[in-house]
C-alpha cells in the first residue's frame, strides 16, 4: 500500500503502528488551541477511527441498530461525498454499546470495511459502489467477540485479511 506522508489509509496509519511520518509538526499547541477548520454534526454513531487519504476522510458509522455504513467526507469542509450501507449493527454482549467499530482500509481505488455484524465489503473509493461483500459470520462460521466484530481489515497485496 503506497501512501504519502500525510495519508493515514488504515487503522493506526500506513504501517499499522500508530507512527506518523509527518515532519514539522508543532511541539505543543498554542494556548488558544488549534484553529477550528470546520465542524460536523449528525454523521451517525460509532467508535470507528477515520482513515484519511488525499482530500477524503473514510469512516464507519451507524444509525440505530439497523444501518451500518461507510461514509466519506471532504477534508476541506466536512461535506459528505457519499454514504453506502454495508449491513446491520452487530450485537455485542452489552447491547448499549452496539455501534460501528472498525476502521475502513483504503487501498488505491478500493475501500475494505468490516461491519460489526461481520459484513466484509469492498467498495469503490470514487463512488461507494459495493464491488463484493461477504458475511464472515454466515459464510465462514466467524464468531463475534465481546464487542461484536471490531477488527479493521488488513490488505496484503491481493489478499484481504480479517481474523474474527
Amino acid at each position: 500500500m503506497a501512501a504519502s506522508n500525510s495519508d493515514w489509509p488504515q487503522w493506526r496509519g500506513p504501517q499499522r503502528n500508530g507512527i506518523s511520518q509527518e515532519s514539522g509538526l508543532l511541539k505543543q499547541w498554542p494556548a488558544e488551541g488549534p484553529k477550528l477548520l470546520w465542524q460536523l454534526d449528525d454523521i451517525g454513531d460509532g467508535y470507528s477511527t477515520p482513515a484519511v487519504v488525499g482530500t477524503r476522510i473514510y469512516l464507519m458509522s451507524n444509525r440505530g441498530k439497523e444501518n451500518e455504513f461507510v461514509q466519506v467526507l471532504s477534508t476541506q469542509d466536512g461535506k459528505v461525498i457519499w454514504t453506502t450501507r454495508v449491513g446491520n449493527v452487530g450485537n455485542p454482549l452489552d447491547f448499549l454499546y452496539a455501534k460501528a467499530r472498525s476502521t475502513p482500509t483504503v487501498d488505491g481505488d478500493f475501500i475494505y470495511a468490516l461491519g460489526s455484524d461481520g459484513d466484509l465489503a469492498c467498495l469503490e473509493t470514487a463512488s461507494g459502489k459495493i464491488r463484493w461483500q461477504k458475511s464472515i459470520r454466515k459464510e465462514f462460521g466467524g464468531k463475534p467477540g465481546v464487542w461484536a466484530y471490531a477488527e479493521s481489515p488488513l490488505v496484503d497485496g491481493d489478499v484481504v485479511v480479517v481474523t474474527p
